[in-house]
């Protein structure tokens, strides 16, 4: 474990950088909770992060101003659908866009395929990654103090975690339960 930690803290930041190439919002969280226990820098590796975001999504908008043909012949419809969101929306949609699984992709190619400015899109994406990146990062941070304190303060009770667990399961399934009889019940009338 310790071997482990050693090599996260000589290259965690250059993982962390190509993890973020797709916006994987578990490198940032987990670089956070590094930062907390004092292994990594949290100012470097939300700089490590945003930057991995930056050059992925900028590595897409190319990459689809190129290719044009093979991007609109695979994703037509989600291009069509994004591309008149962007126009819709427009600044709003690039920082959603960095929360968003699935349109992270998306957004990118669109910008490269239409005619949207690629300077305006360059300032709000790096603007955007560097406030994801702060956000994830501090985040992180901050929700492994709060988890550090609180286990140390239950340390000595320990076992009531799994039964909470296990309620919140069997919770799950009862509703889910009660939603399928209801949805029986309501097609049955």
């Amino acid at each position: 474990m310790q071997d482990i930690i050693q090599k996260l803290e000589i290259y965690g930041y250059l993982l962390l950088f190509f993890s973020s190439f797709g916006g994987s919002v578990l490198g940032i969280l987990s670089a956070g909770v590094l930062s907390s226990l004092g292994k990594l820098d949290l100012i470097a590796s939300i700089l490590a992060a945003s930057s991995g975001n930056i050059c992925g999504s900028m590595i897409l908008v190319f990459l689809a101003k190129y290719k044009k043909s093979f991007f609109k012949s695979r994703y037509a419809r989600k291009i069509a659908l994004v591309s008149l969101w962007l126009r819709r929306y427009g600044v709003f949609l690039i920082f959603a866009n960095k929360y968003t699984y699935g349109f992270k992709t998306i957004l990118p190619l669109v910008v490269g395929i239409s005619s949207y400015p690629l300077k305006k899109f360059i300032f709000w994406n790096i603007l955007s990654a560097f406030f994801w990146g702060s956000l994830a990062g501090a985040g992180g941070f901050f929700a492994s103090n709060m988890a550090i304190h609180l286990f140390e303060q239950w340390k000595h009770y320990l076992y009531i975690l799994p039964l909470c667990l296990l309620g919140l399961i069997g919770l799950f399934f009862l509703l889910k339960n009660i939603k399928i009889k209801k949805l029986f019940l309501a097609t049955k009338s």
